[in-house]
């Protein structure tokens, strides 16, 4: 109660110049430029601010400012708004599979596990953003990793991933990377859009979307159901979404907005690390259903030309309930074998942020931020059908973050610090350096070091199983160098080297049957890639990454991260309003376990392309189809997990303006 009375009085302090100070501002006029994309832009990143309007070429989660991505401090790619828009994509998981430099893996057929990794990290070490609202879930056995293959793109704006360690401005999880999913804005126009589409398995999905204005106040709802059967055996699935957004602009210096998003997905698998459809013993699938449930509310005030301040509400919720049969090593009775588990989860973490940036002068920016927030976990597992397994618990975490941004048109710099407390730890300090300087015409250098951490899950540190309440925060120091050179206006190449040291990974004993810190990893690698324009029509990128591993006094591999990927895509803009993009990526051998193969401890190198057609030739009407894994190649991301082959889908979209 002491912390909540504490941040009550904070907050009312806090609000008392903000909201006094309205009324006494002009009012704007109708259609303000200082619209939902100045939001959009705020709500990505704990710096949030009124800033002007960002373009597709650039990023605002390293700063909280948008930057042309050639000039971000930090290893950035960026899906835009046009890519997302003509990729048609089944899931978020068939996007990020054709990001470079992430690794996505899926668990089987489309609508399984699906997580990703950065640079040789665990998948929980990546934090997941929707519109600057962390979503990773800490109170279920995947400790903090997000599924990509709940997340539809359909209302999506882009997509921006940065490399390398960002708990100095998002706390913890933000140990390999941060990748940030921001929606799509209104635009204060009267416009309803609708579409369906369908294809292979018994694929089937529709989607609509409205906005409009009143005056100061702009609107926009959206929705989408997907469907798809059984692929292979046993692994249909089915997700849905649905979300409203507003804002209002009371004057020309103040904004105020509001989101909230519900994500419902049901589906049933073979489970992890069991075989697969190949190998697996028993046909019994895996089965869950989860319920996502995020909303948030900021209001923002430009005091003066130095400073602007905001408070920041948000809250995420998911619960999930799974069944997973049986895992047995072989069809003798083993100690090897798993039994059965029956899971109820409930994570919910609400926070409070208060923010505040400076511009001292034109080329130097400060950003200070202070935030409080709860994470409260309730796990309930049967586990065999005969032992319980449950825990409830909250933890109160408090974080303080701030940075100094210096930026003109050719170069930026930043230095950042980020503070946390989270109840039972001691304080962690998460120090960050960055700089993108030219060296050189059309030769920009960048590099960028710092620190970054995670606390322990709810899981790994409640469950009455495996859990272990001693357990310390995991760490990381990392750094990166790179080069970025363009040769005139259509080719451009870029190499970056890359280290991590990680430390404290919470790895599984089976001696002591609990989790326990005692990993030491190193990864070092190479990220490089191009990108060529032809005319006006044509775009061709190549990129490719080396992933090198050393697990300190272990002989055990690093699984599940292959050492080499490669990427192709081209794009073309076709007469008529028709256009054509392909993609291709390679990715090499991983380490795999599954228990009923112990002996086969890898899995071979694969690859897949898709083609997408589209023709936006009709006035409302545009049309789509989508080829994946065009080649028909019968790969395996996992052991015993093949890929069902090539599917198919085409859909039609209608605009009513």
């Amino acid at each position: 109660m002491t912390f909540v009375r504490l941040w009550l009085v904070i907050v009312i302090l806090y609000l008392v110049p903000l909201v006094s100070l309205c009324p006494a501002q002009a009012p704007a006029a109708g259609g303000s430029a200082q619209n939902n994309d100045d939001v959009a832009a705020g709500k990505t990143t704990p710096n949030n601010a009124i800033t002007p309007k960002p373009t597709l070429l650039t990023v605002v989660t390293v700063t909280g400012e948008p930057l042309s991505v050639s000039l971000a401090p930090a290893s950035v790619s960026v899906v835009d708004d046009e890519q997302l828009r003509n990729a048609h994509a089944l899931t978020s998981s068939d996007i990020m599979r054709t990001v470079p430099f992430v690794n996505l893996e899926q668990n089987g057929s489309a609508g399984s596990l699906s997580t990703l990794t950065i640079r040789g990290g665990k998948p929980n070490l990546v934090l997941m953003l929707i519109d600057g609202i962390p979503v990773n879930d800490l109170s279920n056995l995947l400790g903090g990793s997000f599924d990509f293959s709940i997340l539809p793109t359909h209302d999506v704006e882009r997509i921006e991933v940065v490399r390398g360690p960002l708990s100095s401005g998002y706390g913890s999880e933000a140990m390999s990377g941060v990748i940030n999913v921001i929606t799509k804005p209104a635009h204060y126009e009267s416009d309803v859009t609708a579409g369906v589409q369908a294809g292979s398995f018994g694929t089937a999905g529709m989607d609509f979307g409205a906005e409009g204005s009143q005056g100061r106040f702009g609107y926009k709802l959206s929705g989408a159901f997907l469907r798809v059967g059984e692929q292979i055996e046993s692994d249909s699935f089915s997700t849905s979404t649905f979300s409203v957004a507003s804002d209002y602009v009371p004057s020309t210096n103040s904004t105020m907005s509001w989101t909230a998003r519900w994500i419902q997905f049901d589906g049933s698998s073979f489970p992890e690390n069991g075989g697969g459809p190949e190998f697996s013993i028993l046909r019994t699938p895996k089965t869950s259903n989860s319920g996502n449930f995020l909303a948030g509310f900021i209001f923002q005030r430009q005091f003066s030309k130095v400073w602007a301040a905001g408070i920041d509400i948000d809250v995420f919720t998911r619960g999930e309930h799974s069944y997973t049969p049986p895992i047995l090593a072989g069809t003798n009775p083993s100690p090897f074998s798993q039994p059965s588990t029956l899971v109820s989860t409930r994570f919910t973490r609400p926070r409070l942020t208060l923010q505040n940036v400076f511009n001292f002068a034109p080329k130097w920016q400060a950003h200070f931020n202070a935030q409080g927030g709860d994470e409260i976990g309730d796990n309930n597992t049967l586990i065999d059908n005969l032992y319980n397994s449950r825990f409830s618990t909250n933890r109160g975490i408090v974080n303080g973050s701030g940075d100094l941004v210096y930026f003109t048109q050719r170069m930026t710099a930043m230095i950042a610090l980020g503070i946390n407390k989270t109840s039972g730890f001691h304080a962690q300090i998460a120090p960050r350096v960055g700089a993108a300087l030219p060296v050189a015409k059309n030769t920009i250098v960048k590099a960028s070091w710092g620190q970054a951490y995670k606390v322990p899950s709810l899981y790994a540190l409640e469950n009455p199983s495996v859990g272990n309440p001693s357990l310390v925060p995991e760490k990381v120091t990392g750094l990166d160098a790179g080069v970025q050179h363009r040769f005139g206006g259509h080719l451009t190449l870029s190499g970056t080297y890359y280290y991590n040291l990680f430390s404290n990974l919470i790895d599984f004993s089976a001696t002591a049957f609990r989790l326990v810190n005692r990993t030491r990893v190193r990864t070092a690698g190479v990220e490089t890639d191009a990108a060529l324009s032809v005319g006006h029509g044509i775009q061709v990128k190549v990129w490719g990454s080396s992933l090198n591993w050393k697990i300190e006094s272990s002989s055990e591999p690093l699984r599940d991260q292959p050492d080499w990927q490669a990427g192709f895509s081209l794009d073309t803009k076709l007469p008529k309003q028709i256009r054509a993009s392909s993609a291709t990526v390679w990715v090499g051998r991983r380490y795999d376990f599954q228990l009923p193969v112990p002996a086969i401890d890898s899995v071979g190198g694969s690859s897949t392309t898709n083609l997408v057609l589209g023709y936006d030739g009709f006035r409302r009407i545009g049309l789509f189809a989508r080829i994946d894994n065009l080649l028909d190649r019968r790969f395996h991301e996992y052991l015993g997990f093949p890929n069902p082959g090539i599917s198919c889908r085409v859909g039609v979209t209608y605009r009513l303006r």
